[in-house]
């Protein structure tokens, strides 16, 4: 399979984006997302629609099978409280792992449920926060369920876990499995373990070193 080129594969990134979001993918929708004047977009998606990457309807442009090969797409999520250079560096660090980052931001009830407190900022505004991180492409609120249910929606090639999340990989792989999910796991690291939200807002002397 011959290597796609960027300008490509940022579009078919931007088609299954916007897909996800329910977002229509028109042909001015998409040359005001991606800063491209609409004849050089239509031109492109002429291509992509002979390459069958992508078909359209009503003048809309969906993802096909073989488009959605041709990109991977990397699924994270976290709290997000506050946003500060560990999660910088660790979505930073999953973007690279594909070509879509679709991160999950947790619900207050869930962060309620899971931690024993509720979050110092609502989920939407941890929300808007995740959004305006540019190599973010997706970002959206979870479930009140089942986790698997936002992961089978967004249907990504890889998971990454973040470097303090207590999660067990093989119990994930198994719960993946049994919803008929084939996905590979990777733990991201950390360069600022020291650095989290929680610490954060009891003690902001943390920063002084850095």
């Amino acid at each position: 399979m011959r290597e796609l080129p960027d300008v490509y594969r940022k579009l078919l990134v931007r088609v299954y984006s916007n897909a996800i979001l329910g977002v229509k993918n028109t042909v001015r929708e998409l040359a005001e997302s991606t800063n491209m004047i609409d004849d050089h977009l239509a031109e492109l998606c002429n291509y992509m629609k002979n390459e069958k990457f992508i078909s359209e309807s009503k003048g809309e442009f969906g993802l096909t099978g073989i488009g959605r090969k041709r990109i991977k797409v990397v699924f994270t999520g976290g709290v997000f409280d506050i946003i500060h250079p560990g999660h910088i560096f660790a979505l930073s660090s999953a973007k690279k792992l594909g070509d879509a980052l679709v991160v999950v931001v947790a619900r207050d009830k869930t962060v309620l449920k899971n931690k024993g407190r509720r979050p110092l900022n609502s989920e939407e505004n941890r929300l808007d926060l995740v959004k305006a991180l540019k190599f973010v492409d997706v970002a959206m609120l979870g479930g009140e369920g089942d986790i698997f249910e936002t992961v089978a929606k967004v249907m990504p090639d890889k998971i990454a876990l973040g470097y303090d999340q207590k999660y067990d990989e093989s119990e994930l792989k198994r719960e993946a499995e049994k919803h008929g999910l084939s996905v590979k796991f990777t733990r991201l690291g950390s360069r600022m373990p020291d650095i989290k939200s929680s610490k954060i807002s009891e003690n902001r002397e943390i920063f002084k070193e850095f």
